[in-house]
């Protein structure tokens, strides 16, 4: 009994081990039926006219520049400043007034903002 059931482990064991090195054939890739497209028939004009390539390159005229801030800018400036206020008044709120440097910062860059607005 016991020398049969190592003879069926064992052939079981021969099996997997055969049947894991013989897994399916690995097929061929596909091959397309369709001729390959011609490379294109013209040939540059610099590989032509050599002269082209030392031709220097034309350049656009620059765009002008904005002459108003756009309204996305306009509204970041706007909430910006309003920042600026609000820490301003905070700062007053707590009794921290002109003699903190804090406050001195903010005002200062109020004043820029108010200066570059107009």
């Amino acid at each position: 009994m016991k020398l049969t059931m190592a003879a069926i482990v064992l052939f079981a064991a021969t099996a997997t081990a055969a049947n894991a090195q013989n897994g399916p054939n690995p097929m061929a890739p596909p091959v397309s039926s369709a001729p390959s497209p011609a490379p294109g028939s013209t040939v540059s004009p610099i590989l032509t006219q050599p002269g082209l390539a030392q031709q220097p390159v034309r350049s656009s005229p620059a765009a002008p520049p904005p002459q108003a801030l756009a309204p996305v800018d306009q509204q970041k400036m706007q909430t910006y400043r309003n920042g600026l206020i609000i820490q301003q008044q905070q700062l007053e709120r707590q009794g921290i007034g002109l003699g903190s440097d804090q406050y001195r910062t903010i005002q200062q860059q109020l004043n820029q903002l108010n200066g570059s607005s107009r």
